[in-house]
């Protein structure tokens, strides 16, 4: 069998699993083209404002508890109170209310999007929200991210990057692994880390340091396989490469990048194969 919703990371250059977060317009959520957004939970304007653990969106529960795409309503347990205010100077305009699922939506795309409850978000009875993106008014929680598919505010910060913060996935294709697969030819033995999201070579007696603490934590995973040394093949992206330091799988295309063995510390290559990931045209 494959698994899709595996990214590349702008930042480290690793390939990282992104599909925990349901979308109500199917599939995870993408936010490949979506900027920084950060949101506060002090100063003046409209609290009550939830992220759900579930599906990953935020909506606003002073009213209602929303509907949730993964199933039931949104789960807030462990949601801290965001603010949300029209007067953020130099922020982005036009994110809305829908009185539908509760869900915070960019207003400014050509559709309204698939709401979690149903048809298209409805906006009407909603304030205009101004959101900071990219640093831009300054402070608050970041890795905040616009989801290109249903236009919802999702949070995207599970993940855990050597260079800093969550993984980037803004830029990057969608890459299907082939887990469990029995038929394929390839290199096996590839696990996710249930701690960072990347995929790391468990074939080795370390599991590798994590830039999370300790080394991968491979709990979890299944088997993924992988494509060595066949060149690049009509639908695949070769120059993918395997780290002798902290075994994860990154993409060697674009020169250096970090590795989580050490603050000053960069990819190996040296004793890799050249790995090669089928990429689809699917989000």
């Amino acid at each position: 069998m494959s698994q899709s919703q595996w990214r590349w990371c702008s930042k480290d250059q690793t390939l990282f699993f992104a599909g925990n977060a349901v979308c109500p317009a199917g599939g995870v959520h993408n936010h490949t083209a979506s900027g920084d957004y950060s949101l506060v939970q002090n100063g003046t304007g409209q609290n009550n404002w939830k992220w759900c653990k579930k599906c990953q969106v935020l909506s606003y529960a002073a009213n209602a508890i929303g509907v949730c795409s993964q199933g039931g309503q949104h789960d807030v347990s462990s949601s801290g109170n965001y603010i949300l205010s029209n007067d953020r100077p130099g922020g982005q305009e036009g994110w809305k209310w829908c009185n539908k699922c509760q869900g915070l939506g960019f207003s400014g795309a050509n559709t309204p999007g698939p709401c979690q409850k149903g048809g298209q978000h409805d906006y009407s009875g909603s304030g205009l929200y101004a959101l900071s993106i990219d640093g831009r008014p300054p402070g608050g929680q970041d890795q905040w991210r616009w989801c290109n598919k249903c236009n919802l505010l999702a949070f995207d910060g599970n993940t855990h990057c050597t260079a800093g913060g969550a993984h980037i996935s803004v830029g990057s294709g969608l890459y299907v692994l082939w887990l469990n697969d029995t038929t394929n030819n390839g290199q096996d033995n590839w696990r996710w880390c249930n701690k960072c999201y990347g995929l790391a070579y468990g074939g080795n007696p370390s599991p590798g340091p994590c830039i999370q603490g300790g080394t991968h934590d491979h709990a979890g995973s299944g088997n993924y396989k992988l494509q060595i040394n066949a060149g690049e093949p009509a639908g695949f992206q070769n120059k993918w490469a395997w780290c002798s330091k902290c075994q994860l799988l990154w993409y060697s295309g674009n020169g250096q990048a970090r590795c989580p063995q050490g603050p000053l510390t960069y990819h190996d290559k040296n004793g890799s194969g050249d790995y090669s990931l089928r990429q689809s045209s699917g989000v």
